[in-house]
Parts: C-alpha cells; sequence; structure tokens
C-alpha cells in the first residue's frame, strides 16, 4: 500500500504518546480560523498503526479518521469529521485493510441493526454488524441455547461474556437490551491453531481460574503442581504484568487429545465466568503459543496477564473461567482504562431504538 495519507480527527488535541504510537506529523486545518475538530496527518505505513487506529477510535481516543490517496483540499477536509468512531477509505486503497479490525461496508455497516427474534439475534452471532434486540431476562436465561446457539455450549463458551458485558444479571425481572459480540466491541476467533478451534473440536480441554494476585495458583488446589512450578508461574505472570500494565491473570490449564498440538492464545481472548455470578470477564493482555504434548503426565499450565471487561463486577479470587471465541481487538498499547472504554462505548453507542 503506497501513495495514501492517513487524516485523523480529533475532540481535543491529541496526548503525546497517542501522537507518537500513530506517528502523527503534521497539523492540517480544517477551514482558515477554525480550531475543532483538530485534524492531523501522518504519512506512516498503515499496516503498522492500523490495529491501534481501531483500538483508538472504538475507545473514543479518535474522533474520525480517513485513509486517501492524497491530503483532501480545505473545502472537502469537513468531510473527515462525519463519521464519529469510523474509519473512511477511498475505494482504491479499501481492500488492503485488515478485516479484523474493521466493519466491511463503510460508516454505514456500523449502524445497529434491531431485531425482533431469538432465530435473528443468534443468526446475527457471527455478524460485525451491531445487533440489539429487546427481550425478558426469563425468556433468555430459560432458552440459552435458542439464543446463543453453540456459543451456550461449555466447550465452546462466549453467551456468559455477551450476557455480563450487556449489563444483564440473574436478578433482572424485566425487558433487557441484549447485543451481540460486534455491538461490545468484540469480535469471531478463526483459524485452526486457535484454542478456541481446538476446544471446539474436543483436541484441547481447558481449565482456566482467574485472579487479581501475582500468585496465580493462590487459592487453588491443583494435583501434580509443584512448589516450583507454582514459583516459575507467578514470576511469569508478574513479568507479563510489569509489561503489559494489566491488573489481573488468568490461571490455565492446557490437555491434549493428540500428541504435540500447537495452540494459539490470542492477546484479547475473551475468558468467561461459567454462571453469571457477578464476577468480572476477562480479556488476555499478551498472547501466546503454548504446544501442548501429550506425553507429558499433567497438563501444560500457563498464566497470561489478563484485563477486566467489565467495570462494576467483582474482582476474580479464583472463579473458575472459560476461553470463549471472542476477542476484543488490543493493542499492546493499552490500559484499563482504554479496554473499558471500548466496551462502553460501544455500550452507550449501541443501546437505544432508533
Amino acid at each position: 500500500m503506497a501513495h495514501y495519507v492517513i487524516v485523523y480527527a480529533f475532540d481535543d488535541p491529541p496526548p503525546a504518546d497517542l501522537a507518537e504510537t500513530l506517528e502523527l506529523a503534521d497539523r492540517l486545518r480544517l477551514v482558515r480560523g477554525e480550531e475543532r475538530p483538530d485534524l492531523w496527518i501522518s504519512w506512516a505505513g498503515f499496516h503498522k498503526i492500523e490495529a491501534p487506529l481501531a483500538t483508538a477510535l472504538a475507545a473514543g481516543q479518535v474522533r474520525s479518521a480517513a485513509l486517501l490517496p492524497t491530503v483532501p483540499p480545505p473545502d472537502q477536509r469537513w468531510l473527515l469529521t462525519e463519521w464519529r468512531g469510523q474509519l473512511a477509505v477511498h475505494s482504491s486503497i479499501a481492500h488492503q485493510l485488515d478485516p479484523r479490525f474493521w466493519a466491511p461496508g463503510g460508516p454505514g455497516a456500523r449502524r445497529p441493526r434491531w431485531v425482533e427474534t431469538a432465530a435473528e439475534y443468534r443468526a446475527s452471532l457471527d455478524s460485525e454488524r451491531p445487533t440489539l434486540i429487546t427481550a425478558p431476562v426469563e425468556q433468555i436465561m430459560t432458552r440459552m441455547r435458542a439464543w446463543f446457539g453453540e456459543l451456550a455450549d461449555e466447550r465452546v463458551g462466549g453467551a456468559i461474556a455477551i450476557l455480563a458485558t450487556s449489563g444483564i444479571t440473574p436478578s433482572a425481572r424485566s425487558q433487557v437490551v441484549l447485543r451481540n459480540p460486534a455491538a461490545l466491541g468484540m469480535r469471531r476467533v478463526t483459524g485452526a491453531a486457535a484454542l478456541a478451534g481446538h476446544c471446539r473440536a474436543g483436541r484441547i480441554t481447558v481449565r482456566a481460574w482467574g485472579t487479581s494476585s501475582d500468585d496465580p495458583t493462590r487459592g487453588i488446589d491443583r494435583p501434580g503442581r509443584t512448589r516450583q512450578e507454582s514459583r516459575s508461574l507467578t514470576a511469569q505472570l508478574t513479568s507479563m504484568k510489569a509489561v503489559t500494565g494489566a491488573r489481573y491473570g488468568i490461571l490455565a490449564e492446557l490437555l491434549a487429545a493428540e500428541a504435540d498440538t500447537e495452540v494459539l492464545i490470542e492477546t484479547g481472548l475473551v475468558f468467561e465466568q461459567e454462571t453469571l455470578n457477578g464476577v468480572q470477564n476477562l480479556a488476555i493482555a499478551a498472547g501466546s503459543i503454548v504446544n501442548v504434548n501429550t506425553d507429558a503426565s499433567w497438563p501444560v499450565r500457563t498464566a497470561p496477564p489478563a484485563w477486566c471487561l467489565n467495570r462494576h463486577l467483582a474482582s476474580p479470587s479464583g472463579e473458575p473461567l472459560r476461553p470463549t471465541p471472542l476477542f476484543v481487538p488490543l493493542t499492546a498499547s493499552m490500559d484499563q482504562g482504554t479496554v473499558w472504554s471500548i466496551v462502553e462505548r460501544s455500550m452507550n453507542n449501541f443501546g437505544t431504538p432508533a
């Protein structure tokens, strides 16, 4: 991808760390004498900043952005500020975008769709278009498979994370707004090597627990774990927390049904509580590749750092988790506040019928 310019619009002057991440080069005037929105241009390679830009747009740190063949003339620059939270792309280079970060079809594709039946909602779970439905809590909770399909299966997971992140609790007695993953800032995991794919196919069995402690084994009594291994897991989690700034962690045990199975645990992968228990769901802060060998006497254990997805729920303290086929598109330059902003901004944008 060559001969293009990236134009950013900000409601306020961009902070220094964001300006560095997005490689802002020069300020661009909207029209003569007008200072807001704040327009900046960058000549950076787009693939280098594509992931952090998607995150910044979702979190509201960037008002809007455009990928264009050339700098637009002054009388056309107002168009760059029209699609809040979106990336506008010239048709000649749109095909080069990474589909993991963008909904297809341009700004209009992000307009929420309201549906009326469980079947319509279930069909939207793989869609990148934000979809919502109003329904009685009891109807949802007593017919989970009808609403969530395979995401209600314990081997797959995802339904509890969607419910909790939609703000739904077991004590609710009235109509609620249920959102699909796209309306919560989430995407579906793809790829045969991904943990979700292995779990769905039965190649990998996972047991996991969430923790707020630097010692991921605290309060979790598992057979076969030595004191040396506990120290090693603590060192792994403490080190990666320091690198990422994440406050939480996940202790995961992976057991393979096939020899020498390579497992990809993506950055942003969502681990959900097993029930709606009022405790936070978590997203992996730093992904990794784990090799699981069936010759081992015990499961392979790993302790990645994690972000919380639910600001108002209780911190994890050893509750069991399960991996899901959902992920939040996150980047290395992330903090807990930004993760919450991504989820909550989606909730605020897609919450009320038109």
